[in-house]
């Protein structure tokens, strides 16, 4: 079921426009549309990142509840050659971090937000649990995955809603996870954002402290709730039109699956600790600090439009809306 490819690392919007462009050309529909039934004819091949976020789509692939569709899923650890994947139809879907397919769209690509899944997968962990709130990492050297990544935006935000200046109050510097926290055991740093099952293994296997779920900390400082739109489903412009109804299909689908997972996250966790490679009570309680939720469609879309807008001035290159193509409408 899983196979993996190399780290991912951020790809520039000249490169994703570039890609596409070089490979949309020759994409195929993965299924033939059918006027009686659901368009899908046997296969539908979505990729998701090695978190907590893939497990409702590993419990769809395992069940196959949507009639006369085979759902399999692949694992991929470098956002670019996913992108690269979907854009030549070497798959139907791909399960990424939300602002990183907006900035794909930003970018020139014709991706389309299909519906978000989770909208909380993050905590800042640490070694002085001293650092409770966003306010105490004045004078702190934090690591983040990149420059305009998701938790680049969203900790940059609740810095300013604290009162700190990011780029004078804080230290920051970027890295991949893999990098940040040896770092964090060496003492070169203070604290780490750290997406999940990452963050719970961080706590359980190597003494750190979870100081504090972004979940939470976007609550406190937007006073908009804990729940922000983090990993979304994408799908090409041209085969999201082509797959109307399977898309609505495998949405409804997915939605029972988040609720089944967050409803039993213990049941969950022996099923799939495997897939994520870690064991069934890390996964458990990884499972429990995220929220997953599958909203529909015109949900989905006005509360990635109202994130959006919140964060807007925190985000890399030029601040325009999005366009309404951007979001699939069945």
């Amino acid at each position: 079921m899983n196979t993996p490819v190399p780290q991912r690392r951020r790809l520039p919007r000249a490169a994703i426009l570039l890609a596409v462009a070089l490979v949309s050309a020759g994409a195929a529909p993965a299924a033939l549309a059918s006027p009686a039934k659901p368009e899908q004819a046997g296969r539908l091949k979505i990729l998701v990142p090695l978190s907590t976020a893939a497990v409702p789509l590993l419990l769809l692939a395992d069940e196959d509840p949507v009639a006369g569709l085979d759902i399999q899923v692949e694992t991929f650890l470098q956002h670019a050659q996913a992108l690269a994947l979907l854009a030549r139809g070497d798959a139907d879907l791909l399960c990424t971090g939300t602002s990183q397919g907006w900035e794909s769209r930003l970018g020139g690509s014709p991706v389309v937000i299909v519906g978000t899944g989770v909208w909380g997968v993050s905590s800042l962990v640490g070694r002085d649990a001293s650092i409770a709130t966003v306010a105490d990492l004045e004078g702190r050297r934090i690591a983040l995955p990149f420059p305009g990544a998701p938790l680049d935006v969203q900790t940059r935000y609740l810095l300013v809603r604290a009162g700190l200046d990011p780029d004078r109050d804080v230290q920051i510097s970027y890295g991949a996870f893999t990098q940040s926290l040896p770092r964090l055991l060496a003492g070169q740093l203070d604290a780490a954002a750290l997406p999940e099952p990452q963050a719970t293994t961080a706590v359980r296997d190597r003494g750190l402290v979870r100081l504090f779920r972004y979940a939470d900390a976007w609550a406190a400082a937007s006073g908009k709730g804990s729940a922000s739109p983090q990993v979304s489903l994408f799908a090409m412009a041209d085969w999201a039109g082509e797959h109307p109804r399977t898309l609505v299909a495998l949405v409804a689908a997915w939605r029972q699956a988040a609720t089944k997972v967050a409803a039993d996250p213990v049941g969950t966790a022996a099923r799939y600790a495997a897939a994520l490679s870690v064991d069934a009570a890390l996964l458990a309680e990884a499972l429990g600090n995220t929220l997953f939720e599958v909203p529909t469609f015109a949900q989905n879309a006005a509360r990635v439009r109202a994130y959006y807008r919140e964060v807007l001035t925190f985000l890399p290159g030029e601040h325009v809306p999005l366009d309404d193509g951007f979001f699939f409408a069945p």
